[in-house]
């Protein structure tokens, strides 16, 4: 095994051949990062159709499998099991503090004025 010198190693690096950059190789990076067009669609739009279509994808398939009787009375009972969950006097409770707090936080919150701009003098 040899050991070289840090400047052998910089020497054999700088002596080695290589291709020059693209002429546009800055601008094309640059073009494709900092200064790429925004998405017309915000991210949270995305997840939103992309849940309506997978829960329409899944309600058509329920009524391929089945017909539209099993999953009317699927749904039926899945409504009536959440109804009754949500109308225990505790959940109502819950629901009501957390609605509640959530107004009052957002009421109470102060506005914070931007810091002066300027030179600053001392």
């Amino acid at each position: 095994m040899k050991h070289y010198s840090d400047y052998d190693l910089e020497r054999a690096l700088f002596n080695l051949p290589l291709e020059e950059a693209p002429a546009n190789l800055r601008a094309s990076i640059l073009a494709q990062t900092i200064y790429r067009q925004t998405l017309p669609v915000k991210p949270w739009e995305v997840w939103l159709m992309g849940g309506c279509v997978a829960m329409i994808a899944w309600f058509l398939l329920m009524i391929l499998r089945g017909g539209f009787g099993p999953v009317v009375s699927g749904l039926d009972v899945m409504g009536a099991a959440i109804l009754e969950v949500v109308s225990q006097p505790a959940t109502l409770l819950w629901i009501a503090l957390g609605g509640a707090s959530a107004m009052w936080l957002s009421q109470l919150t102060p506005v914070i004025a931007p810091a002066r701009q300027g030179p600053v003098r001392r």
